[in-house]
């Protein structure tokens, strides 16, 4: 959201993007589809303590530090944009919340979580000294014009801080192979990180009882592992043993490799409960993909459809054992997902994107 915001902006403003990390502009643009080139925007690097800046975690250290950056530079300029999640810049700004992480106790918290998010003294320690650095009090976020990837995100967000929030949905550049529809691969793709949150035991259940009662579908697991991969690699060894003939784990692959394993099969199927809203979902239903997900989250906004949207893993089973008898019904559910794809288009975003800004400018 970042990388297609400046893209959007870029014709229009001078803009200035404010990051800890890497700017590769060739490397990003190439994942993500924009086609940012080094005069069109300025890089301000945020000075970040040495050994911080190499690693993924202490993540809340690293955003307060952000935002005291952001917060000695922000009178430089007309308008601020936070692109992932909330930032108090000192001044009225947008913020495009991406999950919500940064707001605690919106969402009860997994088990293996509570020892280092719960509220325990050495989080207290922790959080005490991020505060110490800039203050992570929602006071003053709240001042932000917010605005969430989903419905869902939102109304949390607005029934937690009472804070009004609208939906701005992330875009989709990917581009996919126009595969027929009846040349496409009768099996289903998941697409993630390979950690327990995207269930990818239960959806492995519910394709196992759909093949016993007579459809031979099968599974692509596209993701890699998350930090040292041990879950991952258990998890591999297990289904691999029990199924070795019908379940394939792909890995980590490149965009152009993901792209045409999508494209080449007819279905897609989410595990997470509780996704903010589902890129992957989004990717799928773009290339044409019939996407069954849990009813629970943002991605159901994407799918916006009951035969595509399921309860529990009997449920589950039953909308596609009804969805593989019943061919004629796909060009039905293709077209409205066709249809619901155009919320979540780069067009769709951009044209928000320029319309919130244009409007803060002018009012300031």
């Amino acid at each position: 959201m970042a990388l297609w915001t400046v893209e959007a902006l870029k014709d229009d403003y001078d803009v200035s993007l404010i990051t800890s990390g890497e700017v590769n502009l060739s490397r990003l643009n190439l994942f993500h589809g924009t086609s940012l080139m080094g005069g069109e925007l300025s890089i301000l690097p945020v000075p970040i303590p040495l050994g911080l800046n190499r690693t993924k975690k202490f993540a809340a250290l690293r955003g307060r530090f952000i935002q005291r950056y952001c917060q000695r530079v922000a009178t430089n300029f007309d308008l601020m944009i936070s692109a992932y999640n909330p930032c108090d810049f000192g001044i009225p700004g947008i913020q495009l919340v991406a999950d919500l992480e940064d707001l605690p106790q919106i969402l009860p918290l997994k088990n293996w979580k509570r020892m280092w998010y719960g509220d325990t003294p050495l989080r207290r320690a922790y959080l005490t000294l991020c505060d110490w650095i800039s203050s992570g009090k929602p006071e003053g976020w709240m001042k932000n014009l917010t605005l969430a990837n989903s419905k869902w995100t939102a109304g949390l967000i607005q029934d937690k801080y009472g804070v009004e929030v609208g939906v701005i949905y992330p875009p989709v550049s990917s581009q996919y192979s126009l595969t027929r529809y009846e040349n496409k691969s009768n099996g289903f793709v998941c697409i993630g990180r390979i950690i327990p949150e995207k269930r990818i035991e239960d959806i492995v259940e519910i394709l196992a009882r759909v093949r016993t009662i007579g459809h031979e579908v099968h599974l692509h697991v596209v993701g890699g592992p998350d930090g040292k991969g041990r879950y991952s690699a258990e998890l591999q060894e297990k289904l691999h043993k029990l199924y070795p003939d019908w379940v394939f784990f792909e890995g980590r692959i490149d965009e152009e490799s993901k792209n045409s394993v999508i494209s080449n099969h007819r279905y897609g199927i989410s595990g997470r409960i509780g996704e903010p809203f589902g890129i992957a979902v989004a990717e799928m239903v773009k290339a044409g993909s019939i996407v069954l997900v849990p009813d629970n989250g943002g991605q159901v906004e994407i799918v916006d459809h009951p035969n595509l949207v399921y309860l529990d893993v009997p449920d589950a089973v039953y909308k596609i054992d009804y969805l593989l008898n019943n061919v004629e019904t796909h060009t039905a559910l293709r077209e409205h997902l066709l249809t619901e794809s155009q919320k979540f288009s780069v067009e769709t975003f951009q044209t928000q994107i320029k319309g919130l800004v244009s409007d803060c400018v002018t009012r300031r």
